[in-house]
C-alpha cells in the first residue's frame, strides 16, 4: 500500500481510513499535524526510533512498557493519569504507536476519557498491521483471565508504515503471520495457497509482504463490515484463539500471541479432522506448512488437562460448552458448540502426542 492507496473501513461509529506511508518521517509529520495529539507509544519503539520521534516536537509522549502487566485496568489508569497531567481535554486525540498491547490500553483509555475521545492508531508490529489495526475491538486482562474487559471503539484513522518491520525480531514477524495464516484459511483455499507459496519461496520477509498485509485486511474488513459487534459472523475471527489463549495462559505468556494462534489453528484443524469435518488431505496440507513455518520450543511445559482448565475460563465458554471455530475446509470455517469434557480433552491429548507443531 502507498499513501495514495485509500483503504476505508465502514463502521457504525464512523467510517475510518487507513493510509500507508513509504517513509517514517512522512508518517511522523502527519502525526505532528494532529491537533490536540497525545501519544501513547511502546517504549521500545520510542527508543529505537528516538531520532525520528523528535519530529513530534512538543506533543506529549507516554512511553508504555508493552507487557501483559500493562494490559490491565491499572495500565489504563497509568495512561489516563499521564493524559490528565498533560492537560487532555474533550478535543484531545490519543495516538497509539505500537502493537496490540498499546492498541488495547490506549483504545480503552480514549474510550473512557470524558466518555470517549478520538483515537488514532499507528501499528508497528506485523500482527497489528495485518489484523488488529482495524475492527475497533480492545480488551485488557483481569487477574488471571485474558481479555475480560474491553469495548468497541473505532479509530478515527489508522496510519501505517511498513518500515517498522525492519526492527522486528524473527519471532515477532512469525507472530504476525500467525494471524495472517488464520485469515487466509478463513478466506479461501486459493488465498492460503498463495500465502504458503510465497512464504516457502521468499520467507516471512519476502517481497510480497505488503500484498499479504493488504489481503489479510481485506478479508477481515469483509467480515467486520457485516458484523462489527461480533454477534454472529465475526466470531469466525476467533479461529485458533480458544486454544491459543489457553496455551498463553498455561505457559504464562511464554509463547508470542500470533504463534499461539498458529498453534491453536492447528489444534482446531486436528479436532475438525478427527470429527470428520475437515478432510484428512486438507488437514495434512495446512499442518505441513504450520509445522515448517511455526516450530517453536516453548519455555514452559503444557498438557491437555491444564489446557482444558484454561478453556473452561475462556470468555466464550458457558454452561460446560465452548464455541470452537472449526474448519470444514479452507474458506469454510464455522462456529461449533463443543462440550468441554473428556472427549475434548482426549482430542487435545491426541494432538499433543501425535501432531503438535511445537517441538517440546
Amino acid at each position: 500500500m502507498t499513501s495514495t492507496d485509500a483503504f476505508i473501513v465502514a463502521s457504525a461509529q464512523g467510517d475510518y481510513r487507513l493510509d500507508s506511508f513509504d517513509r517514517l518521517d512522512a508518517l511522523l509529520a502527519e502525526i505532528a499535524r494532529i491537533d490536540g495529539a497525545i501519544v501513547v507509544a511502546d517504549e521500545r519503539v520510542a527508543e529505537l526510533y528516538r531520532d525520528a520521534f523528535a519530529a513530534l516536537g512538543d506533543i506529549p509522549v507516554y512511553r508504555l512498557p508493552a507487557t501483559e502487566r500493562e494490559k490491565t485496568l491499572a495500565g489504563v489508569e497509568r495512561v489516563m493519569l499521564s493524559m490528565q497531567a498533560a492537560g487532555a481535554g474533550k478535543r484531545s486525540v490519543v495516538v497509539g504507536i505500537g502493537g496490540g498491547i498499546v492498541q488495547d490500553v490506549a483504545t480503552l483509555a480514549a474510550h473512557l476519557w470524558f466518555r470517549g475521545i478520538e483515537f488514532v492508531f499507528v501499528p508497528t508490529t506485523l500482527l497489528a498491521m495485518a489484523d488488529s489495526c482495524i475492527g475497533a475491538k480492545s480488551a485488557v486482562n483481569l487477574g488471571a483471565f485474558k481479555n475480560q474487559i474491553g469495548t468497541f471503539h473505532s479509530p478515527s484513522r489508522v496510519l501505517m508504515c511498513h518500515r517498522f518491520v525492519a526492527t522486528l525480531s524473527d519471532d515477532d514477524v512469525r507472530s504476525g503471520y500467525g494471524e495472517m495464516v488464520k485469515l487466509a484459511i478463513i478466506d479461501s483455499a486459493a488465498r492460503f495457497a498463495e500465502l504458503e507459496r510465497d512464504v516457502e519461496a521468499g520467507g516471512f520477509r519476502g517481497p510480497r509482504l505488503d500484498r499479504h498485509i493488504r489481503a489479510s485486511l481485506e478479508t477481515k474488513r469483509r467480515i467486520i463490515e457485516v458484523d462489527e459487534y461480533e454477534r454472529d459472523l465475526r466470531r469466525v475471527l476467533n479461529y485458533g484463539h480458544t486454544f491459543g489463549h489457553a496455551l498463553e495462559s498455561v505457559t504464562d505468556n511464554a509463547v508470542p500471541h500470533g504463534l499461539a494462534v498458529a498453534w491453536g489453528v492447528d489444534v482446531a484443524n486436528f479436532i475438525a479432522m478427527r470429527n470428520g469435518y475437515f478432510a484428512e488431505a486438507g488437514y495434512a496440507q495446512v499442518h505441513r506448512f504450520l509445522a515448517a513455518a511455526f516450530a517453536l520450543r516453548p519455555a514452559a511445559a503444557y498438557g491437555a488437562a491444564g489446557l482444558l482448565k484454561a478453556i473452561r475460563r475462556d470468555k466464550k465458554a458457558a454452561s460446560g460448552s465452548v464455541n470452537l471455530i472449526l474448519p470444514y475446509g479452507c474458506g469454510d470455517v464455522r462456529v461449533v458448540s463443543t462440550a468441554i469434557d473428556a472427549k475434548l480433552e482426549a482430542h487435545i491429548d491426541a494432538y499433543l502426542r501425535t501432531g503438535d507443531i511445537f517441538a517440546r
